[in-house]
Order: C-alpha cells, then structure tokens, then sequence
C-alpha cells in the first residue's frame, strides 16, 4: 500500500523519541540536535550590589536603564523591560521618585499576605509567589533588560522563617521564628548543619534561577544591605566589622560585587558640607581590569545642586 512503509517509519520514530533515553537507538540523538544549536554566549552582568542603605545600589540600575531607554528611542528600537522582585520597596520609591515616565520598569510585590493571624506574612505562597514570578522571567527572558531583586536580606529571612516553622516545625508562625532559640514543637534551637542546608536549598532556588536568566543575556542584580559581622575572611569583603545580609556562599555566585559607600564631609567646626557616594568592585570575575576600581557615584554638597555621575561601565553596557 502506497505511503504505509513511511508511516510505519514514522510511527517507530515517535516510538524511539518517546523512548527512555538508553533504550533509543542512538541514545545521543538529542545531545547532538542540542550542540548543533549550541553558542556557548552567556551574559556577563550578574552583580551583587551590596552596602548600607541610601548608598545608590538600587539607583545605579535605573538610572542606567534610562540611558539604555533613550538609546533605543533615538534608534528606533522598542527598548526591553526591567524587573525587580522589589522586597524593600527601594526600586518602586526610586521609579516614582526619578523615571515615574519608564513604563517598562515593573515593580512586583514578592509577599503574600495574611488576612486572618497575626502575621502579616503567608511565608510559604510568598516563597512560591517568587519562584513563579523568576520563572515567569526565564520564560519571558527576550523580552528583558535586566532584572533586580532588591532586599535580598529579606528574601533570606523569608527561607529561614520557612525553614523553622514549615520545615522544622519549630515555629508556629514568623513572630515565633524570630526567636533564636526555636521555640515550637520541641524547644530546640536549629543547630544542626543539615538544618541550615535547608533554608540554604530555598535560597538558592533564587540564584539558580538568576543564573539561568544570565546565561540568556539577562543582566541581573542582587542588591543587599551590611550585616555586622566578627569573621575575617573572604565572606566579609575586606570590610571590617560588616559582611554581606546573605546565604554564605552566594558571593561565590555571581560575577561582580560592588561594596556601595557614603562618606560625609564636614568642615573644621563639624558643620556637614558635602556628602559623597562611591563604588568599589570588590570582585570583577569577567574584567580584571576593574578589580578595586572606585567609581565616584553622586556628589551632593550644602547649597548646591547635586552632581550624578551613575556607575560608568552599567551606563555603557560593557559590564
């Protein structure tokens, strides 16, 4: 019968595909389709912006995807968006405050709230609301410029309060957590590694997701506060007393980590005259020339209008 050999090929190829992928016939058949379209191109920017609050961490990406804006305007490109898993508030207070005109910054809540306890937190949907909001964003990734997710300090305490109560159980809701000694089902503290490894797993449910949106040519940022600290190695960035409000290893996640710092100056009777806010690349994985480099960031002096330099290689793009 004319066509019946074709079909019965047809039909043991659907067979072979939906086979386990030992038993096809040439078990490599898809590894072979994928490197044939494979680039190996990833992005480059996956930056950790870390420093005390009100030190322009949140400010630098904004401000430089304005200018990425502008350009796509005057050539005539739709410019992408920009998304921020905004957990402090900073990036939607920074988009009303200086480019309430950028529609494609999109500022999303990452909390679920509660509207019967005493809590205003639902810990676990909160969790889930995020990764279904980052894996919204991998699904979306052409579409995006970059993405930010500000506060990651929060995000940490949202998986140790998850990790404690849900997890644990020794909790019975975020108020309770919050006490060291684990107050819950058995008066425990959590003191155990594999405990700990736990809330680590959630956390980097996160970063692995931000990684995935950089190796499709995301810029992505992880912005968080200074926690005091009496450790002395790697994890405190040479900074003295401080380190970074986050899961221990994530430093060793990302490509560039910018410390953010505010020096005030003041005249010989203590009087406040300038203020000045910089940026140190603590770590440039993907541009050594950069290793320690300062960028001069804001200039803000008594009297005067202030003076906006922004961070010179995300302005560019050639971070």
């Amino acid at each position: 019968m004319a066509g019946f050999g074709k079909t019965k090929e047809m039909q043991e190829q659907l067979a072979d595909e939906a086979a386990a992928p030992h038993a096809r016939k040439d078990p490599f058949a898809a590894l072979e389709a994928e490197m044939l379209v494979m680039n190996n191109q990833t992005g480059h920017t996956f930056t950790a912006l870390v420093g005390h609050e009100n030190t322009g961490k949140s400010a630098v990406t904004t401000a430089a995807y304005r200018i990425y804006v502008e350009k796509c305007t005057a050539e005539g490109v739709t410019p992408k968006e920009f998304w921020g898993l905004d957990f402090d508030g900073g990036l939607l207070a920074n988009k009303s405050a200086f480019h309430s005109d950028l529609d494609g910054i999109r500022c999303w809540d990452p909390y679920v709230y509660m509207q019967e306890d005493r809590t205003a937190v639902n810990f676990p949907e909160t969790h889930n609301r995020i990764m279904r909001i980052l894996q919204y964003a991998v699904k979306n990734n052409e579409n995006l410029w970059g993405l930010i997710v500000t506060g990651l300090d929060q995000y940490d305490a949202i998986c140790i309060n998850n990790m404690r109560i849900f997890d644990l159980g020794l909790a019975k809701d975020g108020i309770s957590a919050s006490d060291n000694r684990g107050i819950g089902a058995d008066a425990k503290r959590v003191e155990f590694q594999w405990d700990w490894s736990i809330r680590k797993n959630r956390f980097h449910q996160l970063t692995t997701l931000c990684s995935g949106l950089v190796k499709r040519g995301v810029k992505v940022f992880l912005e968080t506060h200074l926690t005091q600290s009496n450790q002395t190695d790697d994890r405190n960035l040479g900074l003295s007393g401080w380190r970074p409000a986050w899961e221990k290893t994530t430093g060793a996640l990302v490509f560039q980590i910018i410390h953010f710092e505010r020096e005030d100056v003041r005249n010989e009777d203590g009087v406040l005259t300038q203020q000045r806010f910089t940026a140190t690349y603590e770590k440039s994985k993907t541009d050594a020339s950069l290793q320690g480099q300062r960028r001069t960031l804001l200039v803000t002096e008594m009297g005067k209008k202030p003076v906006w330099y922004g961070l010179k290689e995300l302005d560019e793009g050639i971070l």
